[in-house]
């Protein structure tokens, strides 16, 4: 249907957006952060979807549906796969360093550089094992986009939620350096349900698409399991010295 083929779409974009706070967090001012990832993220993909659809309609139109052969006929020689080539070195150094970044934030103490090198190892053993085995991540690349995006659909409804909505942007500084929680539990419990409800939808095909669903229903739950905590953590008059 339209909207899981919009699923594979929005899959692409959506999946690098966890990484942009490992990057914008050295921008001089929140405004400049928020200028430079819209920009970025509006230009880049406006331009490599046209080149997308474009070649596509090459490939329809002279009957050549190979996507080596369709650049071929553009006459410009190996220059676009150096182009790709480049892109990629340069994706895989982002997840690489962003893996390193989101695992430290769960070991605070350990040393940056050997979450590095043990992402870096990690990624070439899988990568190297796939290639011999003639196999993608998850099958085909369609099937790879749907699992970036049953992840991070979730995710991105979870994070949305607590800033703008349980949270209203207001953070202490102490929730974000060495002694902080490392994960909450509002947070997994609403990204799972979001997650499952994704991959259910892709899997039976259903018309409705999967974005919308899954983004909806793990946001509403952090909402709801934010304010359980809450009401669970929040110490009694009686034990703040109030009155009984």
């Amino acid at each position: 249907s339209l909207l899981l083929a919009l699923d594979l779409v929005i899959a692409m974009p959506i999946s690098w957006w966890p990484l942009i706070s490992d990057y914008n967090r050295f921008a001089r001012s929140s405004r400049d952060s928020w200028a430079g990832t819209t920009a970025g993220y509006t230009i880049a993909n406006t331009v490599f979807y046209m080149l997308g659809a474009g070649l596509m309609a090459l490939g329809i139109a002279s009957g050549q549906l190979n996507f080596l052969a369709v650049i071929g006929l553009l006459g410009l020689g190996a220059f676009p796969l150096l182009i790709i080539l480049v892109d990629e070195t340069d994706n895989a150094f982002a997840n690489v360093y962003s893996t390193a970044v989101s695992i430290q934030n769960l070991a605070p103490k350990r040393r940056q550089l050997g979450f590095i090198v043990a992402a870096t190892l990690i990624a070439m053993g899988g990568a190297a094992l796939l290639w011999s085995r003639g196999e993608g991540i998850g099958g085909s690349y369609e099937w790879f986009l749907f699992l970036v995006g049953g992840l991070f659909v979730p995710l991105l409804g979870v994070v949305i939620a607590d800033s703008f909505v349980v949270r209203r942007g207001t953070y202490a500084a102490e929730e974000f350096f060495e002694g902080a929680r490392p994960w909450r539990w509002s947070a997994v419990a609403s990204w799972i349900p979001g997650a499952a409800l994704y991959f259910v939808i892709v899997v039976f095909a259903l018309p409705v698409g999967a974005t919308l669903p899954s983004f909806g229903l793990a946001a509403g739950l952090q909402v709801v399991f934010s304010r359980l905590e809450s009401s669970l953590t929040r110490p009694t008059s009686a034990a703040s010295g109030g009155d009984p």
